[in-house]
């Protein structure tokens, strides 16, 4: 059985997150969101004591999967709950490092459209995602 490793990748806003995922490529309806925090479980359907507040359940991720999530702390901050076996396989660095990516992205724009500004965004051939932001304040 692998273990639960404790990221912190510095997620504050709840929609950015789950807007990230969805880039990356998960389906919205495989994403739960929710008020109280929620037991995971591992891949033998075994419940584990971490609990989070935004999962991706382990049907969606594959066959020997654990849920994956992301409990919100008291300081309003995300930390994510991955196991040992997933950081391997399905979110592993390169994923991870996608999530951030497309996360500081939509913190971005939803910052920059509440300020009345509108947003382009064009990715480069070697992944980078630049952003053009317009209007006035």
């Amino acid at each position: 059985m692998s273990h639960y490793v404790e990221c912190t990748p510095g997620f504050k806003d709840r929609e950015a997150l789950i807007e990230a995922l969805v880039a990356v490529g998960f389906d919205r309806s495989q994403i739960e969101s929710h008020q109280e925090a929620v037991a995971l479980y591992g891949y033998r359907g075994d419940e584990r004591p971490q609990r989070a507040h935004i999962v991706i359940r382990r049907e969606h991720l594959g066959p020997a999967a654990n849920d994956v999530g992301w409990e919100r702390l008291p300081d309003g901050s995300y930390r994510a709950w991955i196991s040992e076996y997933d950081q391997r396989h399905r979110f592993n660095e390169a994923l991870q490092n996608r999530i951030k990516q497309e996360y500081a992205v939509a913190a971005v724009t939803r910052q920059a459209r509440a300020t009345g500004r509108t947003v382009d965004r064009r990715q480069r051939e070697d992944g980078a995602i630049v952003l053009r932001i317009a209007g006035y304040r």
